[in-house]
């Protein structure tokens, strides 16, 4: 016979969810994927952009660098590798080079995550420019490896000065998105 006595109330259970808050928290977890999905897509069109290859993976060091350092849950591990991948097959470029950097860039800021998120940000920002700039000539290595030939390391230091350059600006644009992100969370 059952025991006919309401079920006790456990404050280590969570409430339930409903689907609309499923797919809100879904949503705010893929948006730093899908934004740098959108920034692959836009930068391989056949624009006029000068430097626009270039452009591309200083955003893309730049955006998985802020979002392991400061939402890891927006950024897992297997997102770098897929878009990295991603990135190659869009560029004509060897299959796993950028995955290979981006989880680089992953590893090296999730493990020093929590000594960065303490530091200001001209610290943070002179950190990342030596992750950026070490990110850009292995880049730059890996293709004359590639090529069995030396190539021009001028888009290198051209690419390194955009890792630097840009940062600030993505930093300051993906903190307001932070910020929203968390007041949504809160409410």
């Amino acid at each position: 016979m059952s025991d006919p006595s309401p079920p006790s109330w456990d404050p280590d259970l969570e409430p339930r969810l409903t689907l609309g808050q499923k797919l809100d928290r879904t949503a705010r977890h893929l948006l730093p994927s899908a934004f740098i999905v959108l920034v692959i897509i836009f930068f391989s069109a056949p624009l006029a952009i000068p430097g626009s290859a270039e452009l591309l993976s200083a955003i893309v060091i730049g955006s998985v660098f802020f979002w392991s350092v400061w939402r890891p849950t927006g950024m897992p591990a297997l997102a770098p590798f897929l878009l990295g991948l991603f990135m190659d097959l869009i560029g004509f470029t060897p299959l796993g080079v950028s995955s290979f950097i981006l989880l680089l860039v992953y590893g090296i800021s999730t493990y020093a995550r929590f000594g960065l998120m303490r530091m200001n940000f001209l610290v943070v920002w002179f950190l990342y420019g030596l992750i950026g700039g070490a990110a850009s000539f292995l880049q730059w290595a890996l293709a004359c490896l590639f090529r069995l030939h030396g190539l021009d390391p001028a888009p290198a230091f051209f690419e390194a000065l955009l890792c630097i350059g840009v940062y600030p600006l993505l930093s300051a644009t993906f903190s307001w998105f932070l910020h929203i992100l968390d007041e949504k969370e809160s409410a």
